[in-house]
């Protein structure tokens, strides 16, 4: 397969991409979606509810089953698929920000640079196992330039196929060399590399979406709340990301059943803001076992309508209220939600 990637350069050319944001709307429970499809392509009932989102990312496993190799070009031909629908959905591409994941071509690139691993101060290679796989990745050594503008122009590169719209940047707030034993010098450096990338993207892609997992960063787009429960604290979570007028991705379902989406959902509302969006799944892939992303709730459909104001709370108890008459309640006692929907 001819690869469409650029050649890798040592330095990123900043000239901001065409901006495209998602469609936002409080007409309806505003709605994202981030999975894989482990198979390879997606088949014609899979693109017509992924068109249906205005948000999809895709996720690194796309396509794994039918090649090693390689992640970029799958993920593209993914959004191509789901473009060729509906040319509105703001596609974005999955790149870990710590972990070197060998499906990818930027993996092949790093391997004849082997300087820009990260090293502990006894000079080995950081090596972390990715989740409960048993499996070691390498890590991106931020610290350093030439691994910076590698990583940046995987991420640019995609956006540059046509079909891509901007990345989603996984583990963006986590610094490798907490567990590592790196000199302090070393950790800092790190640590300030690593926001420097994805600040140095972010200006890349303009007003384009650069999500950062689990992060709130100055100068970075978007964020998603990975883990969101029917809680207050992912509450005051959400509320915190919409205070700094971030994009947020809410992502419900590894602590909630997703058969009833009532109480993240109610949750959601709660904190909500503009360009916030919603999603319940148990985890990142979609197949004939794993359904959850290609599950368009009833919820999704019902009347919502612009909140008429922030969330109140009275005792344990949050309210909001939203333009078609639907109300959102939160009991933050006993983490049950209650959403009173509008007639259509």
């Amino acid at each position: 397969m001819r690869s469409w990637l650029y050649p890798f350069a040592l330095c990123v050319t900043f000239a901001a991409v065409a901006a495209r944001m998602p469609k936002f709307s409080w007409d309806t429970v505003p709605v994202f979606n981030h999975m894989a499809n482990v198979s390879g392509p997606f088949n014609d009932e899979a693109v017509r509810i992924l068109a249906r989102f205005p948000l999809v990312t895709f996720e690194k496993m796309q396509g794994a089953s039918l090649s090693p190799c390689c992640s970029e070009d799958k993920i593209v031909e993914a959004a191509k698929q789901i473009k060729a629908t509906n040319s509105s959905v703001i596609t974005i591409f999955y790149l870990n920000s710590v972990l070197d994941f060998t499906n990818y071509r930027l993996h092949e690139e790093l391997l004849k640079r082997p300087e820009l691993f990260l090293r502990n101060a006894s000079g080995d290679i950081v090596r972390i196992h990715p989740g409960k796989s048993p499996e070691l990745l390498n890590v991106f050594d931020f610290s350093q330039e030439a691994a910076r503008n590698l990583w940046a122009n995987d991420c640019i590169n995609a956006t540059k196929s046509g079909y891509v719209d901007g990345c989603f940047a996984d583990r963006a707030g986590e610094e490798a060399f907490a567990h590592n034993k790196l000199t302090p010098e070393k950790a800092t450096a790190y640590a300030n590399g690593h926001d420097q990338v994805l600040q140095d993207v972010q200006k890349s892609l303009g007003d384009n979406v650069l999500i950062a997992n689990n992060y709130l960063l100055s100068g970075v787009t978007a964020t998603m709340i990975e883990a969101f429960r029917s809680n207050e604290e992912s509450i005051q979570r959400l509320q915190e990301a919409v205070s700094q007028k971030k994009l947020v991705e809410v992502h419900a379902g590894y602590f909630d059943s997703c058969k009833n989406i009532t109480d993240t959902l109610a949750a959601f509302l709660i904190g909500a803001g503009d360009y916030s969006y919603y999603a319940c799944s148990a985890g990142w892939t979609a197949n004939e076992i794993h359904t959850d992303w290609l599950t368009w709730h009833p919820e999704y459909d019902k009347p919502l309508g612009k909140p008429t104001g922030p969330a109140t709370k009275e005792g344990d108890v949050y309210t909001r209220h939203f333009a078609s008459g639907t109300v959102a309640t939160f009991d933050t006692k006993t983490n049950k939600g209650d959403i009173k929907w509008a007639e259509a």
